[in-house]
């Protein structure tokens, strides 16, 4: 019986698995990090920054928000999964520094990004984790905006 359940569980966790790599995170869309601001990207386009506090993230562009950017510089992917490597260079007033990003989906709408810079800021201290997600500091889940396809970003 126990060698049953124990089949069973390793099934269930195979077929997440192969679940989860059916997901593909489509590089042509805009993402953000707030799903209200796809709205307002829609009514307001690059005003919408001025009014509200989020990150985008484009393939081409990388990340942007008021005063914080990371720009992509490489983009490495394996066939048979879903997850994505980055390396890029973020910039904040006055600081400049190397990352390096995994991206991964997370549902079929939107994707998890993970900063190594930022999970080792949030290790020391630097950052605490948002006790309403389920995943360390330094994960940060974008919202793909699927009604954008006019606003030019870059």
């Amino acid at each position: 019986m126990k060698a049953v359940l124990i089949t069973i569980g390793l099934a269930l966790l195979a077929g997440a698995a192969l679940a989860q790599e059916d997901l593909v995170i489509d590089q042509t869309k805009l993402y953000v990090s707030d799903p209200a601001a796809c709205q307002a990207l829609e009514k307001q386009g690059l005003n919408a920054w001025t009014d509200m506090d989020f990150l985008s993230l484009t393939f081409t562009g990388g990340i942007q928000s008021m005063e914080f950017h990371c720009n992509f510089y490489d983009i490495k992917s394996r066939p048979n999964t879903p997850l994505l490597f980055v390396d890029a260079v973020c910039e904040l007033p006055g600081e400049l520094y190397a990352d390096t990003i995994a991206i991964a989906p997370n549902d079929a709408a939107s994707i998890r990004l993970v900063s190594s810079a930022d999970s080792t800021l949030a290790l020391l201290g630097g950052i605490e984790p948002d006790p309403e997600s389920p995943y360390p500091a330094g994960t940060t889940i974008y919202h793909r905006c699927d009604n954008l396809s006019e606003i030019p970003l870059d």
